[in-house]
């Protein structure tokens, strides 16, 4: 065999040897990995895509509801009755982290925590507010008695709202804090609204009364009713009791103490046989010397009853849901 072919044959020896290599090298060669994307790792990546969160939007949507409730009171010593308006898809809201802003609606002397969802048009007023205003809110109802939502000698009602059913409707509905509450009623709930407002300094943002049994001289026919603890000593009315718990003698404590007084709104007619005019014009000018914000709003027509209350409430649950809006 020539040199020649000796030599060709050992160029093409090592070429192909060559050739080998580098496919080798080629099929050895790692695939370019991707580089996580702010500095996580791969595992940290894949633990994202495992706990992605859940979105409300996969709750059904939900129609407003007003539903009646019971809890135990250790303040009242027995069962305890109330209802509660839930604003359209509140679940879907609650779930999303809402925080709900929050009304205390409180019933007049003789009625229930009925009254204002029965008698009163206060689910299609709330419903149209929120569609409105863009503002979920929980109405709450408890029921009063005849308590004037005070604490008396047989009855612990105001302890009962304050340290019982305000922290239990928090909790229980998800509600935001006092900046974004607000407390209303018709009457009896009137008086108990100011003078749970009064007695609380930063409770509430906002207050509502209609009709508010602010009285100077109690009626007759009130003192004398035995239904009604409020006011009386050792079962009988005391004049005296009555002026201690009038809600204006509060309102040094309350300015002193109080953050930023809460914006009143109050309502009723020059008509009314029940609470004279009178005495709800003194008790705003009480307010108002003491530069409480007050929208007075005075009519003349209709009484102390539904009639006129179902035509008031719409402008009151409006006013609240301004104030807790701004």
């Amino acid at each position: 065999m020539s040199k020649r072919v000796i030599t060709a044959m050992l160029i093409l020896l090592i070429c192909l040897v060559a050739g080998s290599a580098g496919i080798i090298r080629l099929i050895a060669k790692p695939v370019a990995q991707k580089q996580p994307v702010s500095g996580t790792s791969r595992r940290a990546q894949a633990h994202q895509v495992v706990l992605k969160p859940h979105h409300a939007s996969k709750i059904p949507t939900t129609p407003s509801s007003v539903t009646s409730h019971v809890i135990y009171s250790k303040a009242l010593q027995q069962n305890w009755h109330y209802r509660v308006y839930l604003p359209k898809n509140y679940a879907r809201l609650k779930t999303d982290g809402q925080h709900f802003a929050s009304i205390y609606m409180l019933h007049g002397l003789y009625g229930d925590e009925t009254n204002l969802t029965t008698q009163a048009h206060s689910k299609q007023v709330l419903d149209q507010l929120v569609n409105s205003q863009h503002l979920p809110v929980v109405v709450i109802f408890p029921d009063g008695s005849n308590s004037f939502y005070l604490d008396t000698e047989t009855q612990k009602m105001a302890s009962a709202i304050m340290t019982e059913l305000i922290p239990k409707m928090t909790t229980t509905y998800q509600l935001a804090g006092a900046k974004h509450r607000a407390v209303g009623g018709i009457s009896m709930g009137g008086y108990g609204a100011a003078n749970l407002t009064f007695r609380h300094p930063n409770a509430f943002h906002t207050a509502a009364l209609i009709s508010p049994a602010v009285w100077q001289q109690v009626p007759q026919t009130v003192q004398a009713n035995t239904q009604i603890s409020a006011f009386k000593h050792n079962g009988a009315f005391s004049q005296a009791l009555y002026d201690q718990n009038q809600p204006t003698r509060y309102l040094g404590t309350y300015l002193k103490k109080g953050r930023q007084p809460a914006a009143f709104y109050i309502e009723s007619t020059s008509q009314d046989t029940t609470v004279p005019i009178a005495a709800v014009n003194q008790f705003t000018n009480a307010l108002k010397r003491q530069h409480i914000p007050v929208t007075y709003q005075i009519d003349h027509f209709g009484n102390h009853n539904w009639t006129y209350w179902n035509h008031a409430l719409p402008l009151a649950y409006r006013f609240i849901f301004q104030h807790l809006k701004n």
